[in-house]
This record gives C-alpha cells, structure tokens and sequence, in this order.
C-alpha cells in the first residue's frame, strides 16, 4: 500500500511522530488556526488584480493574507509592477486613526509612501481591525474542545483516578500502560518493589458526555461562521420562523458587507490611481443575492419567492418540487 511504505520513508516517519503529539492543545491549535485562516481567506474573490501567465501583477492571497493578518494592506509599485505590503502609518493628523503616510515593508524592500498619491492602503473593515483575533479566539476554544473529546474517548478506556508514584520504577511502569492505554492494546500495571500505587484526586471520567462535546464542537463551528458573515447551514424547519431567518440573515449580511464595502472601495482607488481594472466580490458560494432570491417559510414548505431588479415578486417556487 502507497501509505505504508510512506511511512517508511524519513517524512512518514514523522507523521507516526505526530499521531501521537496531535492530541496535545498546542497541536489542535495549531492545526485550528491554519483551518480557519483558510476559511477566511476564501470569502472573497479578486478579479483582474494578477495575470498568472505573464506573472504579473499582484495575487490575491498576498492582499487577502495581509488584511486577515495586519487589517490593512499596501498596494503600491516596486520597480514598476504593482505590488501588496505590509505597512503602518505614520505621521499627525487632527485623528487619532487617520493619517496621510504609510510606511511598507517586504522581505527585500522598505520606504514611505503617501497615502492616495504613490500608494492605496486596503482595509479589512472600517475600524481596520484584523480577522486574525476572532480566527485565534475560535481556533484557542475549538482545540481545547478536540482535546476534551480525546481524553474523553481515552478516558473510557479507564475509570481510574490519577495515578501518584513515589518511585522512578513506577513511573516507567505507569507509563508504558499509559501509553498502551492511549494505543488501544491490553497492558497491565506492574507495581515493582510492591511500594503500592495510590489513584487520588477526582475521577477522569469527564462531566460532559461525547455527544455533547460534540454538539459544542458543531456550535463553535457555526458560531465562527456567523461571525465572519457565513450562513453554515439551514437550522430544523420545525424550529426555524421567517422572522429569524430574516433577522440571521440581516445579521450575516451585516458581518460581511463591511469588509466587502472596504476592499470596493479600494479597487476603485488602485483603478483610478494606477489604470487597473480591479474589482472583487464576495464567493459565489455564500453570496446570498447571487440569484437575487430570498427564503420564506411557513409551516409546511421552504418557498423560494423570486425578486426581479425592481425587488417584486416573479413568482414562487416549492423547495418540495
């Protein structure tokens, strides 16, 4: 098989190295802020901002990576080709959050620009607040709740308290039954020397079950979502009225129109400055007017109510058709 002799080589080797490290907090955490940083960097959609046959112009990950991270972006020419920056701004002005100066940097240059002259800075939202904060909240809550439901899972295994030894012996001993405990193989305790092994402490059965670990991990999920303008998926119909669906919907759009409002108005500015035609717009994924429809309920039936341009209704169509 492809994956066993894999393991074999040098870099399987270390994935072996990691199965057993991944259930540790500061993996999940890891491995959650890399999840959800991706995530993010998928709502939005650049057009005509970089042409990879030529290798020209500036893609758009480095623009969206910079928001997420810094909540603003330099757009600016290095050596004659337009090109995304870190930066930060400088200079007094009657704001305390406004200036006319901003300072770039990347790995093999660094200057001062001013702002709408040399340079266009992108914001993330209005306050040009990161969404790299609100990515390490869910990612710091979401590990800690992958690490619950392993302990929960090793710990069925076992309903013993926590283990105290007062020699190294008994320390090894415990350990190797640990560690086959964790591995789902039989093993026992020996207690060498019969010093006596003590169990003190609370039972490690956790007081939350799987199921609700799991219903937490699902929440937070969605959770996360909502607050980056996500709609992750329809709740129960049974449970679910037109007027929550509106409210969560005007909610959402909330979340997302004012990041999508501050990078429309910066593609306007690098056109209008630099002769581009850049333009972006929300992933036709999540874009909830993409067909222009809106979602009503009643009792029985999910009804799509089709709007023309002028918002009047062109008709109904059943979601049981």
């Amino acid at each position: 098989m492809f994956l066993e002799e894999y393991f074999g080589t040098d870099k399987g080797r270390h994935i072996n190295k990691l199965a057993r490290e991944s259930c540790t907090y500061p993996v999940m955490y890891r491995y959650w802020l890399d999840m959800l940083f991706e995530r993010v960097m998928r709502l939005f959609v650049w057009e005509d901002t970089y042409d990879s046959v030529k290798n020209e112009g500036v893609p758009p990950k480095e623009i969206e990576q910079r928001l997420i991270i810094r909540g603003h972006c330099g757009i600016t020419k290095y050596k004659g080709e337009l090109t995304a920056m870190f930066g930060s701004f400088f200079g007094v002005t009657k704001y305390q959050d406004e200036w006319k100066n901003y300072n770039v940097e990347c790995p093999i240059y660094s200057g001062k620009r001013t702002i709408n002259k040399d340079i266009i800075v992108v914001n993330n939202n209005s306050l040009r607040n990161p969404t790299f904060n609100l990515i390490h909240h869910y990612a710091t809550m979401l590990a800690h709740n992958e690490v619950s439901l392993i302990m929960c899972l090793i710990n069925a295994r076992d309903s013993g308290g926590t283990p105290v030894v007062s020699t190294e012996k008994q320390k090894a001993s415990l350990t190797e039954y640990q560690n086959k405990l964790f591995n789902g193989t039989y093993g026992i305790v020996t207690d060498i020397g019969n010093l006596g092994l003590q169990y003190m402490g609370t039972d490690k059965k956790t007081q939350q079950d799987l199921m609700h670990i799991m219903e937490c991990r699902e929440k937070l999920i969605k959770s996360f979502y909502s607050d980056i303008g996500v709609r992750s998926a329809f709740e129960k119909r049974n449970n679910t009225v037109q007027a929550e669906v509106e409210a969560d919907t005007s909610l959402l759009l909330l979340n997302l129109s004012d990041m999508l409002h501050q990078r429309e108005l910066a593609c306007d500015k690098v056109n209008a400055l630099f002769g581009t035609n850049w333009s972006v717009h929300v992933a036709e994924e999540i874009d909830y007017g993409a067909e222009n429809q809106r979602i009503q309920f009643d009792s029985n039936t999910e009804t799509h109510i089709v709007e023309d341009e002028n918002g009047l209704s062109g008709g109904e169509r059943s979601a049981l058709e």
